[in-house]
């Protein structure tokens, strides 16, 4: 299964930082089905070529990510996901002096490219591309004569159903009764509703947990009608975002939809948002069933006590682990500053000796798994936002609504 794009975004904005004295960080893209044999051929050949580098330090360095990268390989025995894997391996040392070759392997969400690539930094364009937003919604454009269905991936979309109504004309014809005529019509409108709900159901059911919602159009206030009707199930109703003025109900219909889909969507994502990050800062206000901050949030995530954590999508976290060599004793801090929690002086809780720090590591990968573990609904904050930046300034980036305090 391929990385959680929230995650891939975290990993990208990290991979950003890291800077190569010289050209020694590798970006190898590897494409799904590449064969074991090409693949470490090539890596071998390159590291024959790095042989030839003039700085030794950089010789040295590009040769050793080449050899972490092959040894990694060999690890999972050549097998290549089914989208391709993308790795990036390198010196990530401030110091140039010293080595610290560090190596992140990541599953696309997409099929790899094939490329190889060794410069100051990694080059991360393809995997970038690949993390951008592909919303999957329904479409569905209808007025009392015609109606097609449409399923949306990002900028593409796919015509899964088109359905047309027997009704008869408003005029009556060979002397039937006014009355009776309209029954007919009703009838056969009735059945016309029925006939497209089957063809929404059919085409929507399986994806509705995937999908950002449904969007209605047409011309008139016939898609009123029907969604006024008791014909969708409660599920797909409540997915419908929005109902929209088309001109047509053929494609072209659904590639107007399609355009006021998008304002509807980005406007649902930050009314989303929105709500829930000002509905939290008026449980904080009043002391309601919330907590805040990386250490507390940290705390009852362990605990399982989180209903639903907000988190900005920049947040940047820490776990120490400490350890007293005296007595054994060890403990975790969680900081969202770095270089506080390196420079941290700890004294054990048991004996009063001072602690050593033995490992870092980011804290917001563990919390996001913490609230999955525990069926904690996440919801991820926009910093760009002016919900984002106050759950940033005043929060320090991470709230959470409690099941009990």
């Amino acid at each position: 299964m391929h990385e959680d794009p929230h995650k891939l975004k975290r990993l990208i904005r990290e991979l950003e930082k890291i800077r190569g004295t010289g050209t020694q960080l590798i970006s190898l893209y590897i494409p799904p089905g590449y064969p074991r044999g090409e693949l470490a051929s090539m890596l071998t050949d390159e590291y024959s070529k790095a042989g030839n580098i003039k700085s030794k330090q950089t010789r040295k360095n590009v040769q050793a990510a080449l050899q972490k990268i092959m040894v990694y390989l060999k690890s999972i025995d050549y097998k290549i996901p089914d989208t391709g894997l993308i790795i990036f391996c390198g010196n990530v040392s401030e110091d140039p002096g010293r080595s610290d070759i560090r190596l992140w392997a990541v599953v696309p969400p997409q099929p790899s490219p094939k490329l190889y690539r060794c410069d100051s930094t990694f080059y991360l364009e393809p995997l970038k591309e690949m993390v951008k937003p592909a919303d999957v919604y329904g479409i569905v454009v209808l007025d009392g004569r015609e109606a097609t269905v449409a399923l949306v991936k990002g900028n593409t979309y796919e015509i899964v159903g088109r359905v047309r109504s027997l009704a008869p004309g408003k005029h009556s014809k060979g002397g039937q009764s006014a009355r009776r005529f309209e029954r007919l019509i009703e009838q056969a409108e009735h059945e016309y509703h029925k006939k497209l709900a089957e063809v929404i159901k059919s085409a929507f059911w399986d994806i509705r947990n995937e999908m950002k919602g449904i969007v209605f159009g047409g011309p008139g206030p016939h898609k009123n009608e029907f969604l006024n009707g008791d014909y969708l199930p409660n599920e797909l109703r409540k997915k419908v975002i929005g109902v929209v003025d088309t001109g047509y109900t053929d494609e072209y219909g659904v590639r107007e939809a399609m355009e006021a889909a998008k304002d509807i969507l980005k406007d649902a994502e930050i009314m989303v948002q929105k709500r829930e990050v000002e509905r939290f800062i008026g449980e904080a206000v009043k002391g309601g069933l919330v907590s805040f901050g990386v250490k507390q949030v940290y705390e009852d995530l362990k605990m399982g006590k989180v209903e639903e954590l907000l988190i900005s999508e920049d947040l940047e976290a820490w776990k120490g682990r400490f350890v007293c060599d005296a007595c054994g004793y060890s403990l975790e801090v969680v900081e969202r500053d770095r270089d506080r929690l390196e420079k941290a002086e700890m004294r054990c809780p048991s004996c009063g000796s001072t602690m050593r720090l033995e490992s870092v590591e980011d804290a917001v990968e563990e919390i996001i798994q913490l609230a999955e573990d525990t069926g904690a609904r996440i919801i991820f904050v926009s910093p760009e936002t002016e919900e984002g930046v106050k759950l940033s300034k005043g929060f320090g980036g991470i709230g959470a609504f409690l099941r009990y305090r």
